[in-house]
């Protein structure tokens, strides 16, 4: 393990302790997983799990990933979460899974090349594995191949010029929502332009969807984490949000007046009247949950 992934594991660490949560880090077989490495917030426990593939030889690499993946949930990026009382499908954990990794991986790629220290193998099999399996060029699979391409292009954007043409020419609809996804991605610098940066990939993907008939809307499906401004952090927590009963849910929410996203799912057993009442009188930055 060089120097530069020891600092940043001891960096992890404290700002881990910091704020109250533990670093576990642990080695198993992940060959028939998705991905070789993982992390895992157990928000009940306070615990960042990071899995690392046993006995891989860019172990040191794909532990540095999962690294900056904690220190951007530990400094307020935005996490896409689940609800636990809506079934989710494929789909749906797919598109969660691609957007917030690509709102990360943007920032994340140009951390690792700048630390000199990358995971070249693991991204070359990447694009070779996935760059010439792409799915139809058509309905919605279309919007996979888009997200597909962009990961590749942030994970080696040399190696990836070399599929780029022929993509532009069998799939012109992949190639042309990957451009348009990226435009949006370049826009990430800090946790707020990252939930921005999210919330227009949302859009975009409505959008295509709709084109094909299909109706999604994330507001409905996922829980999208909030970002405060520091000047916000002062003001009560019913100017910015407020308290939801959802047909056919029996749990509360708090929703973002703004943009009509849900934040946080208050659970079932508290009362309304009470909890709003309570977000009247307390101040953001002293409300459990809020970033």
């Amino acid at each position: 393990m060089n120097d530069s992934i020891k600092k940043q594991l001891e960096w992890i660490k404290e700002m881990a302790t910091s704020k109250g949560y533990t670093l576990n880090i642990f080695e198993r077989d992940t060959s028939q997983e998705k991905g070789l490495g993982s992390h895992y917030v157990d928000y009940a426990k306070k615990e960042i799990e990071i899995t690392l593939p046993l006995g891989h030889e860019e172990k040191d690499a794909i532990l540095l990933h999962e690294l900056i993946h904690a220190e951007f949930f530990l400094t307020g990026f935005p996490r896409i979460l689940r609800s636990p009382e809506i079934q989710y499908d494929g789909l749906d954990l797919d598109l969660f899974q691609h957007i917030e990794d690509l709102s990360q991986h943007v920032l994340l790629y140009s951390k690792m090349n700048e630390l000199k220290v990358m995971h070249d193998k693991e991204n070359t099999n990447f694009l070779k594995n996935y760059l010439t399996n792409l799915f139809p060029d058509d309905q919605y699979t279309f919007v996979r191949n888009a997200f597909i391409l962009t990961e590749s292009f942030y994970r080696n954007p040399v190696e990836f010029l070399n599929y780029e043409p022929d993509i532009r020419k069998t799939h012109p609809n992949s190639d042309q929502l990957y451009r348009k996804l990226k435009r949006v991605l370049a826009t990430i610098k800090s946790p707020l332009t990252a939930r921005y940066a999210i919330i227009r990939l949302f859009d975009i993907v409505q959008e295509e969807f709709a084109r094909c008939s299909i109706k999604y809307d994330f507001k409905e499906k996922c829980i999208l984490g909030s970002v405060l401004l520091e000047n916000q952090r002062q003001l009560f927590v019913s100017d910015l949000f407020q308290l939801v009963k959802r047909p056919k849910l029996k749990h509360i929410y708090l929703q973002e007046k703004r943009t009509g996203y849900y934040v946080q799912v208050l659970g079932s057993t508290i009362d309304f009247q009470k909890e709003k009442e309570f977000i009247k009188q307390v101040r953001c930055d002293k409300y459990s949950g809020l970033n």
